[in-house]
């Protein structure tokens, strides 16, 4: 698994939209499945505070690395405070 962090959570649903569109997850008439949920680097002290995370499969169904050409992080796990 990867990362990709964005400034807006305006450029991280294009970013969904865009997964979900290209692996074939329905977003239409009432389907309840998505590729992910936004979550937020919420650590005040963090360079990345206030980004938005998406996590990018790099293996297994859904993945979706192929579609990044760059810009892709390992996790952080000072992303989320304690």
């Amino acid at each position: 698994m990867k990362f990709k962090l964005y400034s807006t959570e305006s450029d991280w649903n294009t970013c969904h939209a865009t997964v979900m569109g290209s692996l074939g997850i329905p977003s239409e008439n009432g389907n309840t499945t998505t590729y992910a949920e936004i979550s937020q680097v919420d650590n005040e002290s963090h360079a990345d505070h206030g980004k938005y995370i998406f996590p990018v499969k790099t293996s297994g169904e859904w993945k979706c690395d192929q579609l990044f050409t760059s810009g892709l992080v390992d996790l952080d796990t000072n992303w989320i405070s304690s």
